[in-house]
């Protein structure tokens, strides 16, 4: 066989070779995007209308890997990423909130070294939870300035899909929360201290009616919370009460959980306490969550729950009950006038008993 006939065999070998392996690459790929396709339409759908916001966290934790490993098969598993890391996120949150709570109830108690030991721990899961709200946003957000070819925070993507409008407003606020995780941890991710701009500026993207009052409650908090970045824009506290009150009627109290955030930092009692009386009257029998986005409602009840214990148990030693956003440990009882003109020897002149008239 001559030299240049073995060449042509040895080139026709790796063609043919290189046609059947990227041949099935593309089958993986199809194969992975067609997954993630069908998820996206039949599985997110359902996970967003539930109501056992715990049970989604786990479901966060486990999928999570598998869904990203798609990835590395060509595929785009974003929209499902991001979903799954902000239930993720919520499991190392309600951690981070117990190792808290062990902190100040040592603290009052005067254990130093189980407060000392509940510090770090608590900081660990606020890195953890810092970790992987970050990595939802830059996924996000790496995702979105490819797909629509624009800079976040700078103009605004024409999003058609109502599932990628539920994920930029996800990964916006996951964005915001990674941010105070990690200064929570104490820098343990070192989370860009501008994405706070960033999501602010690109909340305008997105109809506030539509979205419970969100995207305005999140602006607001940010005027509350960054030096400045309330300059020119409408008065914070006012602009949460018109989103609560979107929320309420949407059946998504997001707005309202945001609202806590803001006058938690504030260190405003009046505000803290009001934030939790306006959620108990939005919640109820009688104010169902939108059937669609139960689990939303319920991520955001579990926002003001941890807020409410944290609350309760810096001043009392122990967490909030159901009644605890409504009644708090020092409000005065109501009393009766009956019973205080009672006990006070007083009464209505008209129900005295008539003097005995002498007989005639």
């Amino acid at each position: 066989m001559s030299k240049l006939h073995k060449m042509g065999k040895g080139v026709a070998v790796a063609l043919l070779t290189t046609s059947m392996l990227s041949g099935c690459s593309y089958v993986i790929k199809t194969g992975a995007n067609v997954a993630l396709g069908f998820s996206e339409n039949h599985i997110v759908p359902p996970i967003l209308a539930m109501d056992d916001a715990e049970m989604v966290c786990n479901s966060g934790n486990a999928l999570t890997p598998a869904i990203m490993s798609t990835k590395d098969m060509g595929a785009d598993p974003t929209r499902m990423a991001v979903l799954l890391y902000t239930a993720a996120g919520i499991c190392a949150e309600n951690e981070a909130l117990e190792a808290e709570l062990r902190y100040l109830r040592a603290a009052k108690a005067g254990q130093v070294t189980e407060a000392q030991d509940a510090r770090v721990e608590q900081k660990r899961w606020a890195g953890i939870a810092a970790e992987r709200q970050y990595a939802s946003y830059k996924l996000f957000a790496n995702r979105w300035e490819a797909k629509y070819n624009y800079k976040l925070g700078d103009s605004c993507p024409t999003m058609r899909n109502d599932l990628d409008q539920t994920v930029y407003l996800l990964g916006m606020i996951n964005g915001l929360q990674a941010m105070t995780n990690d200064i929570n941890s104490g820098g343990a991710i070192n989370v860009p201290k501008d994405i706070a701009g960033i999501v602010e500026r690109g909340m305008v993207c997105l109809d506030n009616e539509k979205f419970w009052g969100a995207p305005m409650a999140t602006r607001a908090v940010i005027w509350t919370l960054l030096p400045g970045a309330g300059d020119g824009k409408p008065e914070p506290y006012a602009t949460l009460k018109q989103s609560m009150a979107i929320g309420e009627k949407k059946g998504v109290r997001l707005a309202h959980a945001l609202y806590a955030v803001a006058a938690q930092a504030s260190g405003d009692d009046a505000k803290l306490r009001d934030a939790f009386r306006s959620y108990a009257a939005a919640t109820g029998d009688d104010k169902p969550a939108n059937p669609q986005f139960r689990l939303i409602d319920k991520m955001a009840g579990l926002m003001v729950r941890g807020i409410a214990d944290r609350y309760w148990t810096e001043n009392t030693g122990v967490r909030s009950t159901r009644e605890g956003l409504s009644t708090f440990w020092d409000d005065q009882p109501e009393t009766s006038s009956e019973l205080d003109d009672l006990f006070d020897g007083g009464g209505d002149e008209a129900s005295a008993p008539a003097e005995e008239q002498p007989a005639q």
